[in-house]
């Protein structure tokens, strides 16, 4: 996506939508979705002067080159997570961003849900104590029948990182927008539809479907992360932190509420998120995920400083590299 023409206006920013680019995009679908025109090649959509801001939601290998391209022609950026298929890369593009002045963010919306954000709140205010030990979850189930069709999901040459690309980035952001910086990883993934049938017939990868590891943070808690493509249940994803004075958790089914057990019970009860921190966003209604999607945009085309940033994303790619280097070499794996 790119758009042109930004202007703030009393606080509200104007956004005029100009190209959509997919390969398969049609200008009647482009006219339906508020777009002018239709491209099929990102490289032409960078290269025009009357773009202001581009928007890179394409399959994973396309985020690294595109967002430099799109940066070194002085364009603000917004791209999809893993911003990079390696820290290596992933870093140049935060230097890159820096050299140029360039406003650039990457889209790990989740820190955006009011829950999530109530429990950053509870971190910060040290309602829980000295935190000790993190759990996250990011499971879903629709790659568990090994003949089941490619897509680009699966195929590491479209999205070598897998799940940890995909899924875990969440959860590592979380982490770190809560304020716990890892440390070390012990990480192992897993194959289970090798050789899945694809319009050509037939087509390898080794695009992890699950993804497991350990963590240590740098305040000495402990964490553990489930990554999956390939567990029951659905789309279920669920955050833990746990302190010697109180514990917090958030299920994504259950997305305007937190579960906490004050220190000295033995039950979690659940607690209106809005009770914790009152809703702060312009409306009352309870939080739907397409919120945190148009709160992220908000906050980086008013370039207000809340937004994440390209380095939030380069930290994400550190901790992947060191998972997938720990289940290499059979050990723990420092995050440097």
């Amino acid at each position: 996506y790119a758009f042109d023409k930004i202007n703030e206006t009393n606080d509200d920013i104007q956004v005029e939508k100009v190209v959509m680019c997919s390969r398969n995009v049609s200008p009647e679908r482009c006219s339906e979705l508020g777009w002018s025109e239709a491209e099929h090649d990102w490289k032409n959509v960078v290269a025009r002067d009357d773009i202001d801001v581009i928007d890179i939601c394409a399959y994973d290998t396309v985020h690294y080159p595109a967002a430099k391209a799109a940066i070194e022609s002085g364009k603000m950026v917004i791209c999809e997570k893993p911003i990079a298929d390696t820290y290596e890369q992933a870093a140049e593009l935060v230097a890159l961003a820096e050299a140029k002045n360039t406003n650039a963010t990457v889209c790990t919306n989740y820190r955006y849900m009011h829950d999530i954000r109530c429990m950053k709140y509870l971190l910060d205010s040290g309602k829980l104590g000295e935190i000790r030990h993190v759990y996250g979850s990011f499971t879903m189930d629709w790659a568990v029948d090994v003949n089941g069709w490619m897509n680009w999901r699966l195929d590491h040459r479209t999205s070598p990182l897998g799940t940890l690309g995909d899924l875990g980035t969440h959860l590592i952001d979380m982490c770190r927008y809560m304020g716990l910086e890892f440390s070390e990883v012990c990480g192992m993934s897993e194959v289970y539809g090798r050789r899945r049938p694809c319009d050509e017939g037939f087509t390898e990868t080794e695009s992890n479907e699950i993804s497991l590891f350990n963590a240590r943070f740098d305040n000495g808690a402990l964490g553990l992360f489930e990554l999956s493509r390939v567990s029951g249940g659905g789309n279920g994803m669920i955050f833990e932190v746990h302190g010697t004075e109180g514990n917090v958790r958030w299920e994504k089914r259950n997305m305007n509420s937190l579960l906490t057990i004050p220190d000295g019970s033995w039950r979690y009860d659940s607690t209106p998120s809005g009770e914790i921190l009152p809703y702060d966003y312009g409306f009352e209604r309870e939080f739907i995920q397409n919120d945190t999607f148009t709160l992220l945009f908000r906050d980086f085309l008013s370039q207000n400083g809340k937004a994440p940033t390209l380095r939030d994303g380069a930290e994400c790619s550190r901790v992947i590299d060191a998972v997938l280097k720990s289940d290499r070499e059979k050990k723990f794996a420092k995050i440097i």
